[in-house]
């Protein structure tokens, strides 16, 4: 096939892709963005997409996830774990790193999550002298819930302990070994600090000293992490299910950031054909012919094939565009949605409560009843227990009565008999006494008699 065929058969592909580019870009029609805009997860520039992060959350952040760590890229790096970070569109895995220490002697306390008034704060992590409270959260490698036991350091050098971190003797060799033990493991992973099912510890006084230090806030790198991972639509929790794709960053030897530095094809011209393509050189590899005037033919092949490379940026441009666009309402639909079955179940909740409090009050209400009749058959007991005691009062006092009058009455009995049997005696007193009289008169009589009669003591034998 020449060149001449090519020029003929290649102009109406280039005219349609040129017509579908155009009538697309009359045929699309933009909406006013939404307040706030939603990142830019094709790629684009995270200064421009709305990635602020919230401090706080209604729900709580998702278990730690299980990753490995990277080697330590050089000396002077300590590791910063991984944490769950939130924005308005969920929370999101900002990956372990190992970060250059802003100075020596310099110690990092992550951030946590904690459980106050019915919500989940961030309390944001800091550089010190010693590491303070951060929640009690085994965030690994060194950090179990008190303290770090990954390292420490001498004067102006950092000791790395072997035993909890990965690090390669060939590029750092101020290592050590040194076990540690972890009590009360929790296999749940719990990322947060208190509430329902947080981690249950006060921070000690060692932790609350290290509070009150000089603190110096993250790095430039961290933040970076932070706006890298809030810009990857793959790092949020409701994409990853808890299993975030990059949980760590893997550092080259010398320590710096992936892409930071100068690769083989990323310079300014990749992907754009290099100098000889803007120049309108061959694209087959061939060497251009220096000093040799290109023909008309060849500058008009290059110029269909430049337009025809427009044509096709353009398009991939619009696609992206519209591919963002498309995005951006889906993940409007999604947080329509989520709003919506957050505003159901908060109804749902509310409802809950109301009948809970229903149940409640009738509860207490028939639990007033029954005290209430409680009370009143206590009282009926009582009144019954008094009327009893006053029934046994009366017929006590009626014994008594019967009693003290049966005694009276034995009492009267025994005087009568006593003054019968002193009548009786009276009686015979006077009897007995009429009788002596009788006999003395008897007597008398009788001496009487004698005397007459002229007998006296001389007239006895």
């Amino acid at each position: 096939m020449t060149s001449r065929s090519r020029i003929f058969r290649s102009r109406p592909i280039a005219a349609a892709i040129l017509l579908a580019a155009c009538a697309s870009a009359a045929a699309q029609t933009y909406e006013p963005p939404p307040a706030p805009p939603a990142p830019a997860y094709d790629g684009g520039d995270p200064a421009d997409a709305n990635l602020a992060l919230v401090d706080r959350s209604p729900e709580p952040p998702p278990p730690l996830p299980v990753y490995v760590q990277p080697p330590a890229p050089s000396d002077g790096y300590l590791w910063v774990p991984g944490y769950w970070s939130r924005n308005r569109y969920g929370f999101f895995w900002v990956p372990g790193a190992w970060v250059l220490a802003p100075y020596a002697g310099a110690l990092w306390t992550p951030g946590y999550w904690g459980f106050v008034n019915g919500l989940y704060l961030w309390n944001a992590g800091y550089w010190g002298p010693h590491v303070g409270f951060y929640g009690g959260i085994n965030y690994g490698f060194g950090y179990t819930g008190l303290g770090y036991a990954g390292g420490y350091w001498k004067r102006d050098r950092f000791y790395y302990n072997r035993a909890v971190t990965n690090v390669n003797i060939t590029h750092v060799t101020n290592v050590y070994n040194r076990n540690v033990v972890v009590n009360n493991v929790d296999n749940r992973r719990v990322s947060y600090h208190g509430g329902p099912s947080g981690i249950q510890r006060r921070a000690d006084p060692r932790e609350l000293a290290a509070r009150n230090e000089r603190h110096a806030p993250p790095t430039q790198a961290q933040r970076g992490y932070v706006r890298d991972a809030g810009n990857n639509r793959a790092q949020f929790y409701d994409q990853n299910k808890g299993r975030p794709p990059q949980a760590s960053v893997d550092h080259r030897p010398e320590g710096r950031r992936p892409g930071s530095d100068e690769r083989p094809g990323n310079g300014p011209d990749n992907g754009r054909g290099g100098r000889d393509h803007a120049q309108g050189g061959p694209r087959d590899g061939s060497p251009a012919q220096p000093g040799r005037p290109q023909s008309p033919q060849v500058q008009q092949q290059d110029r269909q094939r430049q337009q025809r490379d427009q044509a096709q940026q353009q398009a991939r441009q619009q696609q992206q565009r519209d591919q963002a666009q498309q995005q951006v309402r889906q993940q409007q639909q999604r947080d329509q949605a989520q709003q919506q079955a957050r505003q159901q179940q908060q109804r749902d909740q509310a409802q809950q409560q109301v009948r809970q409090q229903q149940q409640r009050d009738q509860a207490q209400q028939q639990a007033r009843q029954q005290q209430q009749r409680d009370q009143a058959q206590q009282q009926a007991r009582q009144q019954q227990q008094r009327d009893q005691a006053q029934q046994q009062v009366r017929q006590q006092q009626q014994r008594d009565q019967a009693q003290q009058q049966a005694r009276q009455q034995q009492q009267r009995d025994q005087a009568q008999q006593q003054a019968r049997q002193q009548q009786q005696r009276d009686q015979q007193a006077q009897q007995q006494a009429r009788q002596r009289q009788q006999r003395d008169q008897a007597r008398g009589d009788g001496n009487g008699n004698g005397n007459g009669t002229g007998r006296g003591p001389s007239g006895r034998d």
